[in-house]
C-alpha cells in the first residue's frame, strides 16, 4: 500500500517551499529507498512508530522524533511503519525545478525538470562539469 501523501504548501500555491504530510500504513514503507542531489529535507514523526532505514542501520522512531538529510549525505533513506497504528510524518524540504534524486536498490535516478527516471547503469560519465566551466 503506497503511502498517502498531502502536498499543503502546493495547494496553498507556494513555489518553493516543500511539506508533505505522509501517512504510512503499518509494514509500509514512506518511499522507495532514495537520496537528494541537492534538496535538503527536515522530516518529524507525529504519531505511529516505525523505523528509519538510513543506509545499512534501522533506527527506531517514535512520536517526536526528528531528522534532518543534507543532500550531501551518502546514505540512502525511507521510513518503514512498524506498529499498530499508521506512522504519520512531516516532510519539510526545499522544492527544487532541477531535483535529481537517486534510488541506488533499483538502480535508477529520477530527474524532477524530465519527469522521468534514467537508470544509472546507462549513465555516461563526461568531463564538462561546472567545476571545469569556471576554470
Amino acid at each position: 500500500m503506497a503511502p498517502r501523501v498531502q502536498d499543503i504548501p502546493r495547494t496553498l500555491g507556494s513555489q518553493t517551499i516543500g511539506m508533505t504530510i505522509q501517512t504510512v500504513a503499518s509494514g509500509h514503507r514512506s518511499s522507495r529507498r532514495h537520496r537528494h542531489v541537492f534538496q535538503e529535507e527536515i522530516l518529524i514523526v507525529m504519531c505511529g512508530t516505525g523505523d528509519l532505514l538510513l543506509g545499512d542501520s534501522r533506527i527506531a522512531v517514535g512520536p517526536g522524533t526528528c531528522v534532518n538529510y543534507r543532500p550531501d549525505d551518502p546514505a540512502p533513506h525511507c521510513f518503514e511503519s512498524t506498529g499498530a497504528e499508521d506512522l504519520v510524518i512531516w516532510a519539510f524540504g526545499n522544492r527544487f525545478a532541477h531535483e535529481v534524486c537517486l534510488y541506488p536498490d533499483e538502480g535508477i535516478a529520477f530527474g524532477e525538470g524530465l519527469g522521468a527516471d534514467a537508470p544509472l547503469s546507462e549513465a555516461v560519465a563526461i568531463s564538462w562539469t561546472e567545476d571545469r566551466r569556471q576554470r
